[in-house]
């Protein structure tokens, strides 16, 4: 184990060096189109499926408990942490835990230990926001003053109501989500939600983004509903991307400032960067940037959430260090060029493809057409940056 203490970066990288910016309480996953690297390194651990609740649209394969083994996940923090504060520095880099559900890991604790001894990487963790016993928050706590405030809690929920939540996660979830948002509120710990939408709770995105202010949520991530894995059979739930955009787009324009930055990272969020002139987006997302890996129950090394197939595959951290997976990046970018867009997740456009799925294959070009169509990207004089559009993180 190297506390940051003991890590030289006397030697550097041979890519760029970007020191982090963690001034803010909002997220946006970017990167550098020029040197293929994530402005903030990102990596995705989900040991386990398992979870005790059974939501309709989970784009998870099962909920098989099979679960990494501790020994590896520590090692795995361990040389995360060395990365990081060589090519990012402190905090410069997520260590995001997400399942299946976190609380159900058998050695959550100990993860989060071995983060509050190292202090050297932010701490992010996504659950569904059922378990709200004192002790999560007492040790959460704990955590995120050692991280000095570099935690954040990102949980799921899918409505504004008891009704339209239940649609997706099944009923009496919802008010012990709430209280694990008031138990996080008090915590003082930084808190983003997810929400999914589909064709059950489109209608109640002005109410949520109230609830989401009224319990001090930094961030807000609406997330389309994609069907795939479990949520397969859920799929005529599933909405056009272009009338997600045009709803969320509409929520975005009529909001205020704080409404405006609850919705950091948002397509909307990202075309008024562009308008503005601050910065330009790349044609392509952060698929195989430096810095992003998703890994699986099974130790699988991805680079995303949403490119999970066998053949995109950069290792398994039970056979290969971090470092090691690393060195693959190049590759696999080049493997994924004919996949990128500008306003398009790759993954879906994979997905969309094994599927023979040409309903959603349509339906995400008329979105980047309409995107393109009004975009004065070409004019922008900032420097030009690529994004996760999928925020499936």
């Amino acid at each position: 184990m190297l506390p940051r203490s003991l890590v030289s970066t006397d030697k550097q990288p041979d890519h760029e060096v970007v020191a982090a910016d963690n001034t803010t309480r909002t997220y946006v996953m970017q990167g550098s189109p020029r040197t293929r690297a994530l402005d903030i390194y990102h990596l995705i651990f989900a040991p386990t499926h398992a979870c005790n609740l059974r939501c309709k649209h989970c784009y998870l394969p099962d909920h098989v408990n099979e679960l990494i083994p501790k020994a590896t996940a520590l090692r795995l923090l361990d040389e995360w942490s060395e990365i990081v504060l060589q090519e990012r520095g402190l905090y410069g880099g997520i260590f995001h835990v997400k399942g299946g559900e976190p609380f159900v890991i058998s050695y959550i604790w100990d993860m989060i230990d071995r983060l509050t001894h190292l202090q050297s990487l932010q701490l992010m963790l996504t659950t569904n926001g059922t378990f709200t016993g004192e002790k999560v928050f007492k040790k959460l706590s704990r955590c995120n003053e050692a991280l000095d405030g570099h935690a954040t809690i990102v949980v799921s929920l899918d409505g504004a109501t008891e009704d339209t939540h239940a649609i997706l996660r099944g009923k009496g979830h919802f008010a012990k989500t709430l209280l694990f948002l008031k138990g996080i509120r008090a915590s003082g710990i930084t808190l983003h939600l997810n929400c999914v939408l589909h064709k059950g709770n489109l209608h109640e995105l002005a109410a949520y983004i109230e609830l989401a202010k009224g319990f001090g949520a930094s961030q807000v991530n609406f997330l389309a509903f994609v069907p795939r894995g479990i949520g397969l059979g859920f799929r005529e739930f599933q909405l056009p991307h272009i009338e997600v955009y045009r709803h969320l787009d509409g929520l975005y324009k009529s909001g205020d400032e704080e409404t405006k930055a609850l919705l950091a990272g948002s397509l909307s969020h990202i075309k008024k960067r562009e308008s503005a002139g601050e910065y330009q987006t790349s044609h392509e997302c952060v698929a195989a940037y430096r810095g992003m890996f998703y890994i699986t129950p099974e130790g699988n090394v991805n680079t995303c959430p949403n490119i999970v197939f066998p053949e995109f595959s950069l290792g398994n951290v039970l056979r290969n260090t971090l470092k090691e997976i690393c060195e693959k990046l190049p590759k696999l970018h080049e493997r994924l060029g004919r996949y990128a867009d500008h306003y398009a997740c790759s993954g879906e456009k994979i997905l969309y493809e094994k599927q023979a799925d040409r309903v959603n294959q349509e339906s995400l070009l008329i979105l980047s057409k309409e995107l393109r169509s009004r975009s004065n990207n070409d004019a922008g004089e900032g420097k030009a940056l690529s994004y996760c559009f999928s925020r499936n993180y």
